[in-house]
């Protein structure tokens, strides 16, 4: 085999196989840290889902238990010595407690008189001495808290405050009463008992790896998800050591994540097998190393015959060197490319060789000397140097400088996306019509195509009436040829080549003019240059437009928006200002529209799909663009996302008012103490109001106010000026008043209704 082809083929399969096998490993521990990491985050969700869940059904219960003692009735008969004569009453407290029983999670709830020796349960109206065990109830009674919970470890034996008569594990609720006391003795128990079954039930488990576990104060397990075994004794009892709050670890193969709930003291633990979590990156590990090796087989194939492919043309220039240049053994021995390498050098090492290379390539290199005279990235002494060999020489004659730009595509059979195109084509038809004993060169420079020519005649006069008969026939003939409307800026005449970065901004700053005069000009800097340059008015004059467009974006008002813009911009173009302070003044619009969109969390770039929204706005030449382009590309995504942040604020503020009236209706609550709490203005609160709920907000209210007067009129033996005192009403003849309006009749009429109804 051929040396070269020899080290190409080895070089090859190196550089295909470490990339594959490198790229396998990565991919694969990448794969397994990832794997874990998802299990990981997975748990952690989990376990914050758990611990929501249990803590709000424990809220539940005490948010029950609570309303139920604190009710009127209980507050009447808890603490009376209650017979089985007084049959209403028992019965009425009774339907408060199996009212309990709805809640979920609940299994059995018992009210006891500690202090008369009743209690009330599932069993009905007994004497306390049907309490199981009345030393507990003691216990209870001597613990500091008016209201806490009790749970124990499954894996104990049951102790008698956790276990129902029916030999069942609950976690129970107890309610010392009264709540607020002046003695720590209770007189009265309200005890809850949750179903441990269903607890269990509703832990999530760990998908089909691991277990939940849920312990007590005492770090002992006492809920279990579905499939919690006992396997896990010994990292529980591990977990009585942990300090921090939370935390994730390792131990015996097992990945353990845990929260300690503040507010309970429960620790909700999660462990996993990792070896269960592994065995899907063993997975991944034999997929990955089959991919690498069929991959590198069929890269070594390729490689194989690709290389002897590459090799045939390196062979046969070698063939075609070695009859060239003789036979040179001592080269040969070492490989090809170094008999090849000593033929080329003296290809290239004559004078007339490299002058032809030079030659071929005088175009490109000239239009790149071009492009360096106009950034102003070539000295006169440099340019004096390379002159001669670029075809510029030493013309003694004044030059000028056009810069052609497309006006608009509008109209025509063009889109945006031709306008490359369109300008290459430009730049060909222009060359071509310009004499060349005129013509210096031309390129393309961003938008523009930028012509350096020269005249017949050493008097700048006569060259800046030339240039503009030129500027005319380029723009009749695109009008022709192309069916385009262009302008065209000329500079002054000026003598020495390194000036031609000067007469180009003078071009284009002449085609700035367009901004006020229109489409297909020609027009020279000597015209413009006496206009008094001090056009930047100020502001004030259409600040209160611009006020009026921003205040219109905040509220959503898209017709209002365009409406606004449109008389903005052109009150400013009225004013006959410049391109550039056209320019500077849509920046300004454009910063506080940023600055309103990141008010309500939003990106204008991400929003118009753009990397940069101002490099795309200072690429557009014409005031027209800008205008077209506010209108079609910036504002549209604009008031979409802020109307649709406008939409869920609405929601958010009626929701807000509603839960205020729900909870505060007793109170002296009105339009403007909820405008302070919530921090807007009252009006915009009554109008966000009317729109979402569809009623005025004093309407809500004293209609919600109401229906609590007839739940308390049918369901509570409560006077009617008491009734109206709890409504904060200042006297009852105004409470009569505005029930009859509402029920049409009045509170006593309305009771003696349902008290008729009721029997």
């Amino acid at each position: 085999m051929p040396k070269y082809l020899y080290r190409l083929l080895v070089f090859t399969l190196l550089l295909c196989a470490v990339p594959v096998v490198m790229t396998g490993i990565i991919s694969y521990f990448i794969a397994s840290r990832d794997i874990e990491r998802k299990v990981n985050e997975g748990n952690v969700q989990l376990l914050l889902q758990n611990q929501m869940r249990m803590e709000q059904a424990l809220k539940n219960v005490e948010m029950g238990a609570v309303q139920y003692v604190n009710s009127s009735l209980m507050s009447d008969y808890l603490y009376r010595d209650l017979s089985s004569d007084d049959f209403q009453i028992i019965t009425d407290m009774s339907k408060g407690l199996y009212n309990l029983h709805s809640i979920w999670g609940v299994a059995d709830a018992q009210i006891i008189n500690l202090e008369h020796d009743w209690m009330i349960s599932n069993l009905g109206f007994t004497s306390l001495q049907e309490f199981p065990d009345r030393s507990l109830l003691n216990e209870y009674a001597r613990r500091p808290e008016n209201l806490f919970w009790l749970a124990e470890s499954s894996g104990r034996k049951p102790v008698e405050d956790t276990v129902d008569a029916g030999g069942r594990e609950l976690v129970r609720l107890v309610v010392k009463l009264p709540m607020i006391a002046s003695t720590r003795v209770p007189k009265a128990l309200l005890i809850i008992d949750m179903s441990h079954s269903t607890l269990e039930s509703d832990l999530a488990p760990n998908f089909q790896w691991g277990s939940t576990y849920v312990l007590n104060r005492e770090r002992e397990p006492f809920l279990s998800s579905p499939g919690g075994g006992s396997g896990h004794k010994q990292i529980l009892q591990q977990l009585g050591k942990q300090t921090a709050s939370e935390n994730y670890y390792e131990q015996d193969g097992m990945a353990v994540n845990y929260r300690i709930s503040p507010q309970y003291g429960w620790s909700y633990v999660s462990i996993v097998s990792i070896e269960e979590i592994t065995k899907e990156s063993r997975k991944i590990a034999v997929i990955t190393a089959n991919a690498c090796f069929i991959i590198f087989a069929v890269i070594a194939v390729a490689a194989f015959y690709g290389t002897r492919r590459m090799y045939k043309p390196i062979r046969r220039l070698f063939i075609i060197m070695e009859q060239w240049g003789g036979d040179l053994p001592s080269l040969k021995k070492k490989d090809e490319f170094a008999f090849i390498e000593d033929r080329f050098q003296s290809l290239f090492s004559t004078r007339k060789h490299m002058q032809q290379q030079l030659q071929a390539q005088r175009g490109q290199v000239k239009e790149f000397f071009l492009l360096k005279l106009f950034m102003g990235q070539v000295t006169e002494s440099e340019f004096l140097f390379k002159s001669e060999a670029y075809g510029f020489g030493k013309r003694g004659k004044p030059l000028g400088v056009l810069a052609l730009q497309i006006d608009t595509l509008e109209g025509t059979r063009y889109s945006e996306s031709d306008k490359e195109l369109l300008l290459f084509a430009i730049n060909n038809i222009v060359g071509e019509l310009i004499p060349g004993e005129c013509i210096v060169g031309t390129l393309l420079l961003d938008q523009s195509q930028v012509t350096l020519l020269t005249g017949n005649t050493n008097e700048p006069e006569a060259l800046s009436v030339y240039l503009h008969e030129m500027a005319e026939q380029i723009r009749l003939k695109l009008r022709e040829l192309l069916q385009l409307k262009v302008s065209i800026g000329i500079s002054r005449p000026f003598q020495h080549y390194t000036d031609a970065m000067d007469a180009y901004v003078e071009a284009l700053e002449a085609l700035k003019r367009r901004i006020s005069l229109g489409h297909e000009l020609i027009l020279s800097y000597e015209d413009i240059e006496e206009v008094n340059s001090d056009t930047v008015l100020s502001s004030a004059s259409w600040s209160h437009l611009e006020d009026c467009f921003i205040n219109a974006l905040r509220t959503g008002d898209s017709k209002a928006v365009y409406d606004y813009y449109q008389q903005y911009a052109t009150s400013i173009l009225e004013r006959n200002v410049l391109f550039n302070d056209f320019q500077m003044l849509m920046i300004q619009l454009i910063s506080r529209i940023y600055r309103l969109l990141h008010q309500q969390g939003g990106s204008l770039d991400g929003l118009t799909g753009t990397k940069s929204v101002l490099n795309k706005f200072m690429k557009l030449s014409t005031a027209e663009e800008i205008v077209n382009w506010f209108k079609t590309t910036l504002l549209p995504p604009t008031i979409a996302f802020l109307q649709s942040r406008i939409d869920t604020q609405y929601i958010n503020i009626a929701h807000q008012l509603v839960e205020m009236i729900h909870e505060q209706y007793d109170r002296d609550l009105s339009l403007e103490s909820c405008a302070e709490q919530l921090k807007y203005h009252p009006v915009y609160l009554s109008r966000v109001f009317k729109k979402e709920i569809g009623v005025t907000f004093i309407d809500y209210l004293t209609g919600y106010r109401m229906n609590m007067a007839k739940l308390w009129l049918k369901d509570s033996q409560l006077k009617i000026t008491e009734i109206a005192e709890r409504l904060n009403y200042t006297s009852s003849t105004g409470f009569i008043r505005t029930f009859r309006k509402a029920a049409g009749m009045t509170p006593g009429q309305y009771r003696e209704l349902h008290s008729k109804t009721d029997s």
